[in-house]
C-alpha cells in the first residue's frame, strides 16, 4: 500500500462521510509516503514524528488492528497506528510509517479508510487541529538557522529575506508575487496554486464564469508543492510563471506555456511565496483567501464542496 499526497474521495466512498467532514480535494504540502524517502537538501533538518518515537497518542495494538479490515490493510504497510479520536462520527487514526505519516478516517463498518484532509462547512481544516497536539506532526525544519516548515528551498539557493506578515493570511498574501486574471475594480480572491496540481488547474476552470461576469478578480500565488512526484517540474514552472508579468501569469499557466529561461529573481520569488504558505500553515494546492463582506477573513484549504458560497462570499 502507498500513502498519496493528492487526496481526492471518489464515488464508492463519499457517502460514507458527512457533509462537514469530507477529504478536501487538494494536492498535499509533501509525499507522507511508506515508501518513499524523504528527501532533504545539505543543512536541512526537517522533523516528522517516528515510529518509535511517542505521539502523545493511544497506540493500537497489531490484535486490535487485525479486528478491523481497513486497519489491517493499512497495518499490512508497517505502519504503527494511533488513535485521534472521532470526529463528526468518524474515527480518526493517525497512521506513522518511519518517518511519514497520514491520517485516516474509517467508515463505521470498518472496511474502508478515507485517507485525507478533513473539513468543516466554513473550509477549517479539521485534520491539521488534529494532528496539532502531536510533536512533530506539523512539518518543521531548519534551515540556515532559520525555523522553517516543510518547505525546501532549491538546493544551491541561498536563503532569502522576505518580510512576511504573520498576523492574519490576507496581510501575508499582500507580501507575495502573483499574477491576476479578471477585473481591477473587481473583488479579489486570492489563492495559492501548484502549477502542476490538478486540483488547482480544476479550480481555476470552476472560477472563470465569475471572473468573466466580472464577480471576482483572482490573485494566483505559484507555489511549489510536487516536486517529488514530478521530477522537479512544480519549481520550474513556477518560476517560470513568476518571471512573466502579472497580467500574463494566469494564461501563460493555463495554456501550458510555461517553458523557457527563468528570470533573474524568480527563485527568490518563490522562495518569498513559499515563505507566505509557511506563514499561515498551507496544507495544500488550492488554499483560497479572502475578506468577507463583514471584514473578516475566509480561508478553504481545497476545491470547497459549495464553490458558490465562497465565490459568493468573496465576492460580496
Amino acid at each position: 500500500m502507498r500513502f498519496i499526497s493528492c487526496k481526492l474521495l471518489f464515488g464508492s466512498t463519499m457517502a460514507l462521510v458527512p457533509l462537514l467532514a469530507e477529504a478536501a480535494p487538494l494536492c498535499a504540502v509533501q509525499p507522507a509516503s511508506a515508501d518513499l524517502p524523504s528527501a532533504a537538501p545539505p543543512n536541512t533538518i526537517v522533523s516528522y514524528p517516528a515510529a518509535n518515537e511517542s505521539v502523545g497518542l493511544v497506540l493500537i495494538s497489531p490484535a486490535e488492528a487485525n479486528q478491523v479490515p481497513a486497519l489491517q490493510h493499512i497495518q499490512t504497510s508497517g505502519a504503527h497506528l494511533y488513535e485521534l479520536g472521532e470526529i463528526h462520527g468518524l474515527r480518526s487514526v493517525f497512521a506513522v510509517a518511519g518517518k511519514n505519516f497520514q491520517v485516516f478516517y474509517l467508515s463505521p463498518d470498518g472496511q474502508v479508510a478515507i485517507r485525507g484532509i478533513a473539513q468543516d462547512a466554513s473550509g477549517k481544516n479539521l485534520t491539521r487541529d488534529q494532528v496539532a497536539r502531536v510533536p512533530g506532526a506539523i512539518p518543521t525544519a531548519v534551515l540556515s538557522g532559520e525555523p522553517r516548515s516543510s518547505f525546501i528551498a532549491p538546493q544551491g539557493v541561498g536563503p532569502v529575506v522576505a518580510h512576511v506578515p504573520s498576523t492574519s493570511p490576507l496581510e501575508a498574501v499582500q507580501a507575495t508575487t502573483y499574477g491576476t486574471q479578471g477585473r481591477d475594480d473587481a473583488p479579489r480572491l486570492w489563492v495559492f496554486a501548484d502549477p502542476q496540481c490538478s486540483f488547482s488547474r480544476r479550480a481555476m476552470q470552476q472560477l472563470q464564469p465569475s471572473i468573466a461576469s466580472g464577480r471576482l478578480q483572482v490573485a494566483v500565488i505559484p507555489v511549489s508543492l510536487l516536486d517529488h512526484e514530478d521530477q522537479g517540474l512544480s519549481t520550474a514552472r513556477a518560476e517560470a510563471m513568476l518571471g512573466l508579468p502579472r497580467e500574463q501569469m494566469v494564461a501563460a499557466w493555463a495554456g501550458n506555456q510555461l517553458a523557457g529561461p527563468v528570470e533573474a529573481g524568480a527563485v527568490a520569488s518563490l522562495q518569498a511565496n513559499m515563505m507566505a504558505a509557511d506563514r499561515i500553515g498551507l496544507v495544500g494546492t488550492p488554499t483560497f483567501i479572502w475578506r468577507k463582506a463583514d471584514g473578516s477573513e475566509g480561508r478553504a484549504d481545497g476545491i470547497p464542496a459549495d464553490l458558490e458560497a465562497m465565490v459568493a462570499s468573496a465576492s460580496r
